[in-house]
């Protein structure tokens, strides 16, 4: 095999659908500009989807192996954790900034509809109508179809609505009264309340603020534009990391289920967990990126790794591309401790290194807990090697980013690349022999 494309060719590919949103805007070509604003306001629904879909089974796993009075203790610990950042801020009486950054939360998650929040004296009101995560299971009916991974707890409530129940449990507690609440209601809906504390009286979110709190970034721009006003370039700038707060917050409820997967059962258990809750939402992806050609799946890797809020370069050999991440968007950004809000250091509670190797965290030795879950997705493919109809395209090099400060790789491997040309080592890192020529054969 040989290079398909040149450095420039693949330049192009890298850049985020933003880079062309702006030149179309510039050239005045407005029609062209509202298709890569489309296409932007979605550019994160995969991963949306994914973080999803692993919150909500990770919980009910939890459920499901160790009942259901365990679980919500275990959820609780989680939420406690997680919402160290927003107690602290609502305890220094900065609960505009505290609530503002709890509604980025949620404005960022795909299919959710933000009602333009409302005040009263001592609280502000948000609706979701809906809710673009738990209530999106609900209203797509996983509970009722998949009640171990999903299904109602002994409330009524679904498994991802259930962390989120335990995340609000832990803020009030920590802070001595209802900060947080919410009530559910039909169809996937659901308002959230939140307490002013000691800004009370005051007017959190005047005027215009009551929205624009509310909307994206594209669906402002889409807005203006409506109106008549071209100036939105500034609003499609640095957009494919717009929804960091979503996805940073996704990243650190992952990371603490990690934790807490090794406290109940080592990393025997923690192996088990990303088997059976992360690997199928992964493997459900395979017929899609086996249908694509080399060119449209170097591409939509690229869009993932930009919308995963990572900065990378691209680069192409014979049989693969390559992805070098300085740094990955999730485990690179958690390894650095530049996450969101500082949600998020090693060393912390909930926040441990893994200290002894195992094919989970591919046989290293004080390897960074969340990168287990790209050695699980490293086994659903490369354990699949024999089957043609499986894509090798998103495999990581778990020994690349040793320290905090190096970069981390990805191989995207050709359609038509032999498997015997994935590199044996890769194989190694998560136990894995080498398939017998004789039983490995192209994709194409």
């Amino acid at each position: 095999m040989s290079r398909l494309f040149s450095d420039t060719e693949l330049e192009d590919i890298a850049r985020p659908p933003e880079a062309h949103a702006i030149e179309a805007l510039r050239r005045g070509d407005l029609a062209e500009a509202r298709l890569h604003l489309e296409e932007m306001a979605r550019g994160h629904a995969g991963l949306d989807a994914l973080s999803c879909h692993a919150l909500a089974r990770k919980a009910g796993k939890l459920r499901q192996d160790f009942g259901e009075q365990r679980a919500l203790e275990a959820l609780h610990k989680i939420g406690t954790q997680l919402m160290a950042s927003w107690i602290e801020q609502w305890r220094r009486g900065d609960a505009q900034g505290a609530i503002h950054d709890l509604i980025a939360v949620f404005r960022y998650q795909i299919g959710a509809e933000l009602i333009p929040v409302k005040e009263e004296h001592d609280a502000v009101t948000l609706e979701l109508a809906p809710c673009g995560s738990g209530g999106r299971l609900d209203r797509q009916g996983l509970p009722e179809r998949h009640p171990q991974a999903y299904g109602d707890w002994s409330d009524g409530v679904n498994s991802l609505c259930q962390a989120c129940k335990a995340n609000q449990a832990a803020l009030n507690e920590a802070l001595g009264e209802p900060v947080w609440t919410t009530q559910k209601g039909a169809e996937g809906h659901c308002t959230l309340r939140f307490s002013k504390g000691s800004q009370s009286g005051k007017t959190l979110f005047p005027g215009e603020q009551a929205v624009t709190v509310t909307q994206t970034r594209t669906r402002r721009a889409e807005h203006k534009l409506d109106q008549g006003d071209t100036d939105i370039e500034a609003l499609l700038d640095g957009q494919r990391k717009e929804w960091m707060p979503w996805h940073d917050f996704g990243v650190v409820w992952l990371a603490h289920f990690y934790a807490v997967a090794l406290e109940l059962g080592g990393a025997d258990y923690l192996d088990e967990m990303l088997a059976q809750t992360y690997e199928p939402a992964f493997v459900a992806g395979f017929p899609h990126y086996a249908s694509l050609d080399d060119e449209a799946l170097a591409r939509e890797i690229a869009r993932t790794w930009n919308y995963h809020c990572a900065d990378f370069r691209l680069s192409e050999e014979d049989d693969r591309f390559v992805f070098t991440l300085d740094p990955c968007g999730s485990g690179g950004r958690l390894f650095r401790g530049t996450v969101w809000r500082d949600m998020f250091r090693y060393g912390r509670p909930l926040s441990p290194i893994m200290s002894k190797p195992h094919r989970i965290n591919f046989l290293r030795e004080d390897a960074p807990t969340y990168c287990t879950h790209c050695a699980a997705s490293n086994r659903a493919q490369l354990s699949r090697l024999s089957d043609p109809k499986v894509p090798i395209f998103f495999v990581i090099d778990g020994h690349a980013q040793q320290r905090p400060g190096m970069p981390c790789r990805t191989y995207v491997y050709k359609r038509d690349a032999p498997r015997t040309n994935v590199d044996p080592a890769l194989l190694r890192q998560i136990s894995l022999a080498p398939p017998s020529p004789k039983t490995t054969r192209s994709s194409s």
